[in-house]
């Protein structure tokens, strides 16, 4: 199905959008102390061309106690001129990847080490051979075939309308070992697809990835995930989650989460699915012993609950975090009653566009949630930006901002748009401790 305009969307999601402030005031009292890397993100930020502004790797503070928050601590510039680069991952190494907008640099290898003083500095970014394939999303280390191998999801495959790819790397050597893909349009009516995958998550020798939208968005809409089997590196099944269409589009599923045993001692798996213009969350059931899904099921809709664009599965050792992007809302469910959503708490009240988030402790022991508000950063129309998307400006809010973790009170915020004229694309933990679980 093809969308006849990208700005058609903007009124549905102008009725959901609630402005939250981009700079709240912290209650916490300042103290001069030494610097506390536990509390340090590792921030991509994008440069915004009629800012004079370009993109970055940033190490930026987010302890809400320190007199330095929200300040850039230190800032690498990699010279890419196109799209910039998308989402952190760490592999079980250690090692730092990101993938990307750009066709020329979809994915690469960011080099965070320690100077010769021990503060953390990048020295590089390498972008990788992907055997051309574009506009990479996700990353999941998952064995194959007995072996460890490192997966992305590449949202526009090899510049095929109706394209798409995941593609299975030597986690050590960072070499395409298998291209995966299956055009809808070369494959015969039922049998499996790959269409703009997004989402990644596996259990065993299953892996499962999510059809969202053409990178361009304005070619098409998925509304299915697909399953591959990881001894033979083929896709098996195309399920489709798909009910009502609040906004009039297939239901474009997002992020997904194979709800494992790793997650959850003796859970019954199951995988569970957000839908970001469904605005919905759909569980699947999951065969073990026979390899098979069961019937799908919707169990949260946005639409009736009054949130929009779900996004990001993320957990600590107790909890399960949803983001919705509409209003800018972070729910929380008990980890252990998964797969059913149980809440565990109040909703965590953000800004528009929720999406990453990274958990740690302030320099007082403060647990607390740091949440990137922001779908993508495209521009600015007031500065006749040709990159601004206008339904994508409205649920940005170009921030962070810092929670109490038990009672989501905010405690602090920084809107990298106004202080440093740029768009925030992910945050991550800096040296990877700021979550549990995510895939």
């Amino acid at each position: 199905m093809l969308i006849s305009t990208r700005f058609a969307i903007a009124s549905t999601f102008g009725l959901l959008v609630a402005c939250g402030p981009s700079e709240p005031v912290t209650d916490a009292t300042p103290e001069a102390l030494p610097d506390r890397e536990e509390s340090q993100g590792v921030v991509l930020l994008r440069g915004l061309p009629t800012l004079g502004t370009k993109h970055s790797v940033a190490i930026v503070e987010l302890d809400p106690e320190a007199e330095n928050f929200g300040e850039i601590l230190y800032e690498f510039e990699p010279g890419l001129e196109g799209e910039p680069l998308h989402h952190l991952y760490y592999s079980p190494q250690g090692r730092l990847y990101a993938t990307g907008l750009d066709p020329a640099c979809s994915l690469a290898e960011i080099g965070l080490n320690r100077d010769a003083t021990g503060s953390p500095a990048v020295t590089g970014v390498d972008c990788l051979d992907t055997a051309g394939q574009q506009v990479g999303e996700d990353i999941m280390w998952h064995p194959a075939g007995g072996t460890e191998r490192m997966f992305v999801t590449f949202m526009g495959g090899d510049g095929t309308a109706d394209g798409g790819s995941l593609v299975a790397f030597d986690s050590q050597t960072n070499d395409v070992i298998k291209v995966i893909e299956a055009r809808q349009s070369d494959v015969a009516p039922g049998e499996p697809y790959i269409m703009y995958p997004h989402g990644i998550s596996a259990f065993g020798n299953r892996m499962v990835i999510t059809s969202t939208i053409h990178p361009d968005l304005a070619s098409g809409v998925g509304n299915s995930i697909t399953v591959i089997d990881l001894d033979s590196l083929t896709p098996t099944e195309t399920i489709q989650v798909e009910d009502a269409k609040p906004v009039g589009f297939p239901s474009s599923p997002v992020e997904v989460l194979f709800v494992r045993p790793s997650i959850v001692a003796d859970v019954e798996p199951a995988v569970l699915v957000n839908t970001m213009f469904g605005f919905e969350t759909w569980r699947i059931p999951y065969d073990e012993a026979n390899d098979s899904f069961g019937p799908v099921e919707k169990i949260y809709d946005g639409a009736s609950s009054g949130t929009g664009v779900p996004l990001e599965f993320y957990g600590t050792a107790d909890e399960l975090f949803v983001s919705h992007a509409l209003p800018g809302i972070v729910k929380r469910y008990d980890l252990a009653s998964l797969p059913d959503l149980v809440s565990s708490g109040p909703d965590i009240e953000t800004a528009a566009g929720a999406h990453h988030m990274i958990f740690y402790t302030t320099r007082s022991g403060r647990d607390v949630v740091a949440v990137q508000n922001n779908l993508l950063n495209l521009g600015n129309a007031a500065d006749e930006d040709p990159t601004d998307i206008d339904f994508i400006a409205k649920i940005n809010d170009h921030s962070i901002t810092v929670h109490d973790l038990e009672t989501g009170q905010l405690l602090a915020g920084v809107n990298f748009k106004e202080r440093y004229g740029k768009g925030i694309d992910n945050v991550e933990a800096l040296f990877g401790s700021g979550f549990v679980h995510h895939h």
